[in-house]
């Protein structure tokens, strides 16, 4: 005997299991966000930005938010990391105390902040977080 449906209740499986995965994996800047606020002490908030601080070191902040979200652009200049994700920026910064400074923001109004550093590492910001060249001139392309 030959069951009627078994085609479209396997698509219908099939298509609830992937919007099921897509929304429990939430954006990179959600993930990014909620990381830093149940991690570190919010200490400005402002629109789309904030600044968090915290006693750990640098590399060691930078280094839990990628583990939290994959950046899509990653870069450390001394004590500054800088990671880009396709919505959201985040800039590490060592404080001269000890600990860290942490901002995030929109993208666009990251390369308005950080531009000078970044753009000639990634980029104008119109290139894509995700593409593996970064442009910037001769020699200067990648991640």
């Amino acid at each position: 005997m030959r069951r009627r449906g078994g085609r479209a209740a396997v698509a219908g499986v099939t298509l609830l299991a992937t919007v099921l995965t897509l929304t429990a994996c939430g954006s990179s800047e959600e993930k990014v966000r909620e990381h830093l606020a149940e991690n570190y002490e919010l200490v400005n908030e402002s629109g789309t930005y904030a600044q968090y601080r915290t006693d750990q070191e640098p590399s060691r902040v930078a280094s839990a938010i990628r583990a939290a979200a994959d950046p899509g652009r990653d870069h450390a200049d001394l004590d500054d990391h800088y990671l880009g994700y396709e919505d959201v920026m985040v800039h590490v910064e060592g404080e001269p105390a000890g600990g860290s400074q942490i901002e995030v923001t929109d993208a666009k109004d990251g390369y308005d902040r950080w531009g000078p550093v970044i753009v000639p590492i990634w980029g104008t910001y119109n290139g894509s977080y995700r593409s593996g060249f970064s442009g910037g001139g001769s020699g200067s392309g990648g991640k």
